[in-house]
């Protein structure tokens, strides 16, 4: 098989009068120098191309983030309108930090512009101070005292258990035949509970002792008042522990469930008051759960 070989040429240049012209020319260092020359554009227009790109994405990246810095401080915003609202704070307080989002949009149209990851993170910025000085100065007091009431109501609600251990209900709120025979229907205020003489009876709820005395009807009873127009009494009483005056928490030992006063046996009776009238206790007690 024939080797195939690129010679070498010469050609020769010749003008009358004149000393001819001998070029030798080499193929392939000629191609490749060619090639070269020809690689090094393309080679600069891909790096071009290349950086443009990752540019680019860079960009995109950056938008992202931008308008993503800015929908959660949007969400922010609405969280601490719905917190203002809690803490009753009303709008005039907050004028001089009211967020953009606050307003109301006027109708608008047009072309849409993609915005600039700059513009955004300027906005951003902007927005921030308003927000940090709206939590520190109208926000963050109101709320404080909006939970501490909270929490002062949530400690008077009387939804405590009236007894310790098992709670037997012996006689429900509302009309009953008379406990002691007689012929005729009244009106019971409240839930009596038995149980055995000496079982402790427990304060439902944070509050302070009004009535702790003996009472012909309700004979050693215990009256509570819990602020926010609500009061509870507990009545026949082997014992009273506390006085008038103190103040008790849900789920203090007020005395010792006995037989005193118009009673037929051993047991609690129990009422709650609300703006001083009786209401049925089942309202305010989860029963299921004393038992």
């Amino acid at each position: 098989m024939a080797r195939f070989s690129i010679k070498p040429y010469t050609v020769l240049i010749t003008a009358t009068g004149r000393a001819p012209i001998v070029l030798k020319l080499r193929p392939v260092p000629l191609l490749v120098g060619l090639g070269v020359l020809m690689g090094l554009p393309i080679a600069w227009i891909g790096l071009l191309l290349y950086q443009n790109v990752q540019l680019a994405q860079r960009n995109q990246n950056l938008s992202e983030t931008a308008s993503e810095v800015l929908t959660e401080l949007n969400a922010i915003g609405h969280e601490i309108e719905v917190l203002k609202t809690r803490a009753g704070l009303p709008d005039r307080e907050a004028e001089n930090t009211r967020l953009p989002s606050d307003e109301k949009i006027p109708p608008r149209g047009g072309v849409a512009e993609v915005a600039l990851a700059e513009t955004m993170f300027d906005e951003a910025r902007r927005q921030l101070p308003g927000i940090e000085q709206m939590l520190a100065i109208a926000v963050k007091p109101a709320l404080e005292q909006t939970l501490e009431s909270e929490a002062e109501q949530a400690a008077a609600f009387p939804s405590g258990k009236p007894i310790a251990g098992k709670a037997d209900v012996s006689s429900e709120f509302g009309l009953r035949p008379n406990p002691f025979g007689a012929r005729r229907y009244e009106m019971h205020e409240g839930l009596d509970f038995s149980g055995p003489v000496g079982k402790p009876i427990l304060a439902t709820a944070e509050g302070v002792i009004v009535r702790a005395d003996y009472n012909g009807g309700y004979g050693n009873h215990v009256k509570i008042d819990h602020g926010y127009n609500y009061e509870t009494l507990y009545a026949h009483m082997s014992k009273i522990e506390v006085k008038i005056g103190d103040r008790v928490q849900r789920g203090d030992v007020l005395g010792y469930l006995g037989s005193t006063g118009r009673s037929s046996g051993p047991h609690l009776h129990y009422s709650i008051y609300r703006n001083g009238r009786a209401v049925n206790p089942r309202y305010y007690l989860k029963l299921e759960e004393t038992q």
